[in-house]
C-alpha cells in the first residue's frame, strides 16, 4: 500500500465503511417492506369498500371480508413492521456498536426465507387455509418458515452486536437486542404448542393472545423505543439521561409485557384476566419510566440539521402517541372500562393506531434518515413531504373513528366512524403508494450514480475497453 492509500485510508470516515456494509442488506429489507405496507393498504381499502358495499365480489370466496383482514393483517405486521425493524436494527446496532455489519448476506437469505414464509401465508388465508387464529392466522406449516427466516438474519444482528468495539451495550442496544432474541422464542412457542402438541380450545386462544400481546408489547415496542433513542441521542449529540431508569423501564417492560393479553370478559379462569390487569399497571411504570427518559433526551436537539428535521419530528409524534396509547391501554385494562370496550372495533382500531402510529413513524423516521446515507441520493423532498402528510393523516383516519364509534356504540354512530375510517384508508394507500414509488425511483437514480446498471449491462466493460 502506497502512502497515498494510507493517508486516504486514515481519512476515510469509519461510518462510511458501516454504511457501506449495511446498504445492500438493509435497502432490500426495507423495499420489501414498503412493498408490504403497499399490499396491506390496498386489502385494508378493498375490505373497508365491502363493509359499505357487502355484494362486491360476494361471488369470490378469494375476496371474502373474513380473509381480506387477517391477510391484511399478515401483510402489516410481518411484512412491513418486522422486515423495517429488522433493517433499521441492523443499521442502528452497526452505528452503535462502531462496527461493520457482520455476515450480511444471511440478511439477504433470511429476507428471502421471510419473504417467501409471508407470501404463503397471505396466499394460504386467501385461499381459506387460515388457522382461525388472530395471532397466528398463517396456515400451521408457514411458521418453520418465518421462523428460519428470523434466525438467519438474527444470527447477523447478534453477531455484529456481540463485535462492538464498547464492552458495554447502551439502553438502545439492549431494547432492539432482547427483540432480536425474543420474537423467534414466541414464533417457535406459539407454533410447537398450537401445531405440534396440538393445543385445541380455549387452550389454543390463550396461547395466541399471549402470542399476540408478546408481539405487540415486547418486540415491537423494544424495536421502536430502542430506534428512538438511538436517534434521539444521535440528534442530541449526548447519551440517554437517565440510565438507572432506563435499566428499570427495561426490565419491568421484559418482565410484565411477557404476561397477559387476556381481556377482562375472556370465558378463562377468573385468575387470568386479573393477573392481565396487574401486569398492565407494572407495564405502564415502566413505560412512563422509559418515556420520561426519552423526552428529556429529545430536549435541546441542537445536532437536527434541515435534512433531517422531518425524521426528528416523527421521532416526536411516535413517543407521544406512545405515551397516549399507554395511557388508554392501562385505562381499558381494568375491568370495568375493559368490559364496555371489548366487543366492539375499538380494540383493533387502537391496535392499528399503536403499530401504524408508534412503531410505524418510529421506523419510517428512520429510514428517512438511513436512506440518502445509504444510497447517496435522497427521497424527493416535495413527495416525502407529501407521502408523510398523507401517511399521518391516513392512521388517524382509519383508525381513530372507527375506534371512537365502536365505544360509542350504535348503528349510526359505528355507520359514520366507518366511512371517515374509509377516507384513512384511501389516505393511506396514496401515502403507500408515493412512498412505493418515491423508494424505487431514488433507488433507480442511485444505481445510475454509481453505474451499476451499466455493469449488470454489460456497458461498463465496453467504456473501459473504449478507454
Amino acid at each position: 500500500m502506497s502512502s497515498k492509500q494510507k493517508e486516504d485510508e486514515a481519512k476515510k470516515d469509519p461510518r462510511e465503511a458501516v454504511n457501506l456494509s449495511c446498504r445492500g442488506p438493509v435497502l432490500f429489507l426495507a423495499f420489501s417492506a414498503i412493498a408490504w405496507l403497499l399490499v396491506y393498504s390496498l386489502f385494508t381499502m378493498l375490505a373497508g369498500v365491502k363493509v359499505h358495499a357487502s355484494g362486491m365480489m360476494a361471488d369470490s370466496a378469494w375476496m371474502a371480508y373474513g380473509r381480506i383482514v387477517p391477510a391484511a393483517d399478515l401483510a402489516l405486521q410481518f411484512g412491513f413492521l418486522v422486515q423495517l425493524g429488522l433493517g433499521v436494527s441492523a443499521w442502528v446496532l452497526s452505528h452503535r456498536g462502531k462496527t461493520v455489519l457482520v455476515d450480511g448476506g444471511y440478511l439477504y437469505i433470511g429476507g428471502i426465507i421471510w419473504n417467501t414464509g409471508v407470501t404463503l401465508g397471505f396466499i394460504g388465508i386467501l385461499s381459506g387455509h387460515a388457522s382461525g387464529l388472530d395471532g397466528l392466522a398463517m396456515p400451521g406449516h408457514v411458521m418453520p418458515i418465518l421462523f428460519t427466516g428470523f434466525v438467519l438474519i438474527g444470527v447477523s444482528l447478534v453477531q455484529t452486536n456481540n463485535r462492538r468495539t464498547d464492552m458495554e451495550m447502551s439502553p438502545v442496544q439492549w431494547f432492539i437486542f432482547a427483540a432480536t432474541l425474543w420474537l423467534p422464542w414466541v414464533l417457535g412457542a406459539g407454533y410447537l404448542l398450537i401445531h405440534f402438541f396440538d393445543a385445541k380450545g380455549v387452550m389454543a386462544n390463550i396461547i395466541d393472545w399471549w402470542l399476540i400481546h408478546n408481539f405487540s408489547k415486547i418486540y415491537l415496542t423494544f424495536v421502536a423505543l430502542g430506534v428512538v433513542g438511538h436517534f434521539s441521542m444521535a440528534f442530541t449529540g449526548r447519551e440517554v439521561i437517565g440510565r438507572g431508569y432506563a435499566v428499570f423501564a427495561f426490565w419491568v417492560m421484559l418482565l410484565f409485557g411477557s404476561i397477559g393479553g387476556i381481556s377482562p370478559g375472556a370465558p378463562v379462569p377468573a385468575w387470568l384476566p386479573a393477573l392481565s390487569t396487574v401486569t398492565a399497571v407494572f407495564y405502564f411504570v415502566g413505560a412512563v419510566a422509559i418515556w420520561n427518559v426519552l423526552r428529556h433526551t429529545q430536549k435541546e436537539a441542537t445536532l437536527v440539521d434541515e435534512d433531517d428535521s422531518g425524521s426528528f419530528t416523527l421521532m416526536r409524534l411516535a413517543l407521544i402517541l406512545f405515551a397516549a396509547i399507554a395511557v388508554v391501554d392501562v385505562f381499558f385494562a381494568f375491568p370495568g372500562p375493559g368490559r364496555s370496550a371489548e366487543f366492539t372495533t375499538f380494540v383493533s382500531g387502537f391496535d392499528k393506531l399503536y403499530q401504524l402510529g408508534f412503531v410505524g413513524l418510529a421506523l419510517l423516521g428512520a429510514l428517512y434518515h438511513i436512506f440518502p446515507r445509504l444510497a447517496g441520493v435522497n427521497f424527493c423532498p416535495r413527495l416525502c413531504k407529501l407521502q408523510t402528510l398523507a401517511y399521518l393523516l391516513g392512521v388517524l383516519g382509519a383508525t381513530l373513528p372507527s375506534a371512537l364509534g365502536g365505544l360509542m356504540s350504535g348503528d349510526a354512530v359505528l355507520g359514520s366512524g366507518f366511512y371517515f375510517a374509509s377516507v384513512g384508508d384511501l389516505l393511506l394507500l396514496l401515502a403507500s403508494f408515493i412512498l412505493f414509488v418515491n423508494f424505487l425511483v431514488a433507488t433507480v437514480m442511485a444505481m445510475k450514480s454509481c453505474e451499476c446498471l451499466a455493469r449488470l449491462l454489460g456497458r461498463g466493460e465496453e467504456k473501459e475497453a473504449r478507454a
